[in-house]
């Protein structure tokens, strides 16, 4: 019997991971999972309730933070507020993964299943250049302004996976593949995963 799929994907930002994430889940016929909707998941199922005590010291445009911070308080077991939306994120991606194979995008979500043997996990990554001009073009910023964009956006995203991790973010070594979506465009590097994704699958 194979094992269940469940496909992550981890994206520098301007890279069009995103997009490229939600074209593979529709090829694959598979629900897609983002940090929104995770963060919705995570409400539904009522993780929220059960985790947090006190309200947040600091805000935060995350929406997962947001819905924590106006729903539920925070401090229980002596956690912060940063761990335990750390922790209700695990528990709800682990929750989404039992229901059947999924696309999952961030979060650290190859760093959470790095165990599990239907995980294959995929880095979207692009020059700088490239992605800069698509962000301002996608923002409508100016190129000065949207690589300052770009390079805060990676190092958050750093920042978070460090916290949440033994690899590191944007290390080749942590993923089963890395994609250079310049290269090939969106619709491109889809099909290149796909490929990759059958190969896997029919070893």
């Amino acid at each position: 019997m194979k094992n269940r799929m469940l496909i992550t994907i981890s994206r520098q930002f301007g890279s069009g991971g995103r997009e490229i994430g939600g074209l593979l889940a529709n090829e694959l016929g598979l629900p897609l999972f983002d940090k929104d909707a995770i963060a919705q998941a995570a409400k539904d199922y009522g993780i929220y309730a059960r985790i947090m005590s006190e309200e947040p010291s600091s805000p935060t445009n995350s929406l997962l933070f947001s819905i924590a911070a106006n729903m539920y308080p925070l401090g229980r077991h002596g956690l912060s507020f940063e761990q335990q939306v750390s922790l209700a994120e695990e528990e709800t991606m682990r929750n989404l993964a039992k229901e059947g194979p999924c696309v999952l995008i961030g979060r650290a979500a190859d760093a959470v299943f790095a165990t599990d043997p239907g995980r294959i996990s995929f880095f979207i990554h692009a020059p700088l250049d490239w992605r800069t001009a698509r962000v301002a073009q996608q923002y409508h910023l100016s190129n000065s302004k949207a690589k300052n964009l770009t390079q805060q956006m990676d190092k958050r995203r750093a920042s978070y996976y460090t916290e949440r991790a033994d690899g590191k973010w944007s290390d080749a070594q942590t993923y089963h593949l890395s994609i250079d979506s310049s290269l090939l465009g969106t619709e491109g590097t889809v099909q290149q995963m796909l490929s990759f994704i059958r190969a896997v699958q029919n070893k």
